[in-house]
């Protein structure tokens, strides 16, 4: 009997004898906290306690740092798509904002343009350009309903566009300077020279002057201008300028290829002179 009961006592022994050493020393540093005297074994058992609770916490934060993705990982993908998503909304008002900054800057440069033209003029937007590249066509959103009729003029104000040849209530086709089958009267503007030719398209970037006097004054560079000839084009429109002339040794007539200002390619809006 005595050997099955010595084992379960002897497992009480050490719960009792830190028992009493616990309550002996609590009972050692009440007594010295209550006097007003330092406690000699708390400050050492806080110097030997407070290295390894130091290096644990802060192998702690290592690791909460490096594992965070981890527990965080939803949380992140849904900040960050929030984010991309705001960029793109920014990035579209800024596009808004810049496309309305350059529109205004064209309306405040063509004001000046029609404001001191001697023509009434309507302003239309290009709504298509060159629908069949076959030829050099677009269409506006103005027409018939707004006064426009077949050879009505278009301009802007960097010089001649061409002329409407077909009209709609609400939209006009409009056939270019450049066509192949474009042709307006044309005068060099140099005062010395102030020659009378034709200007025609051949689907290309440049025109051709033809219809000169074989003596006509004409150097590259000079402005080219509508005559007003024929009926259709005022007077005095830029049409561009003379980039080429040259001579064919075959024929011993001259070469001239006209620059026109307009840039054909990039029209957004025109005026008709009605």
């Amino acid at each position: 009997m005595r050997s099955d009961r010595a084992p379960k006592a002897t497992k009480y022994w050490a719960a009792l004898v830190f028992l009493v050493l616990g309550t002996a020393v609590g009972t050692w540093h009440n007594r010295r906290v209550n006097s007003g005297k330092p406690d000699y074994l708390a400050g050492m058992f806080r110097g030997v306690v407070s290295m390894p609770a130091h290096v644990l916490g802060s192998v702690s934060n290592w690791f909460g740092h490096k594992t965070e993705w981890i527990t965080r990982g939803r949380s992140l993908a849904s900040e960050n798509q929030a984010l991309r998503q705001q960029v793109a909304e920014l990035q579209g008002e800024n596009n808004t904002l810049r496309e309305s900054r350059i529109d205004l800057d064209r309306l405040r440069g063509d004001l000046g343009y029609v404001t001191h033209s001697e023509h009434k003029m309507i302003a239309a937007d290009v709504i298509a350009l060159r629908p069949d590249p076959k030829f050099d066509t677009m269409i506006i959103s103005r027409g018939s309903g707004d006064g426009l009729k077949n050879t009505s003029v278009v301009v802007t104000r960097s010089g001649l566009v061409g002329r409407v040849f077909e009209v709609e209530p609400g939209t006009a086709a409009v056939l270019m300077l450049t066509d192949q089958k474009s042709g307006v009267g044309a005068r060099i503007q140099r005062p010395e020279s102030r020659a009378v030719g034709l200007c025609e398209g051949d689907n290309s970037h440049t025109l051709s002057m033809i219809d000169l006097n074989q003596g006509a004054d004409v150097k590259v560079g000079d402005a080219v201008v509508t005559s007003g000839l024929g009926g259709i084009f005022p007077a005095g429109i830029l049409i561009g300028s003379v980039c080429e002339v040259s001579q064919d040794p075959a024929s011993g007539g001259r070469t001239i290829r006209v620059q026109p200002h307009v840039g054909f390619d990039s029209l957004e809006q025109v005026y008709v002179i009605p």
